[in-house]
């Protein structure tokens, strides 16, 4: 059995160079459930509004040559550190630039021994990486128990 909670739709996802946290979507169910909420797998990857992983608001990489932009929606928006290393809210508006994610074409570390139409399951502890710097991460595995 898997040490790592499964991945279903909805679960909360951050990039580590992102404004906001957001849910990951699955615009068709593998017919696979937990909880009857639809269970993801390694290849649930694409980006869009209308696939699997939305913009996280602003990008904060450096890596990032796109020009500056202002969030005023601060709502989903993720903790920041002070120069003393302390977390304080992220308060509007935010600047940074336009986050468009650029992905593989699937999750790293998916359980293998657990396969959803043949492909490995999405667990808590899977990353994907973006080409600007970024780790997309699981803050929950959104079964909500």
């Amino acid at each position: 059995m898997s040490e790592y909670p499964y991945v279903v739709r909805g679960a909360q996802i951050y990039c580590t160079w992102g404004s906001h946290s957001r849910r990951i979507d699955m615009p068709a169910c593998h017919g696979s459930y937990i909880r009857e909420k639809p269970n993801m797998h390694e290849k649930d990857c694409q980006v869009g509004l209308d696939a699997n992983i939305p913009p996280f608001g602003a990008c904060f990489s450096p890596a990032n040559p796109g020009p500056e932009i202002m969030i005023h929606d601060a709502q989903g928006a993720m903790p920041r550190q002070d120069a003393n290393g302390n977390s304080v809210p992220t308060v509007t508006p935010i600047i940074g630039k336009p986050c468009e994610p650029v992905l593989g074409d699937k999750w790293c570390d998916a359980y293998g021994d657990t396969l959803i139409d043949g492909v490995p399951a999405l667990r808590v502890n899977c990353t994907i990486s973006c080409v600007l710097d970024g780790t997309i991460c699981f803050a929950d595995d959104g079964q909500q128990v």
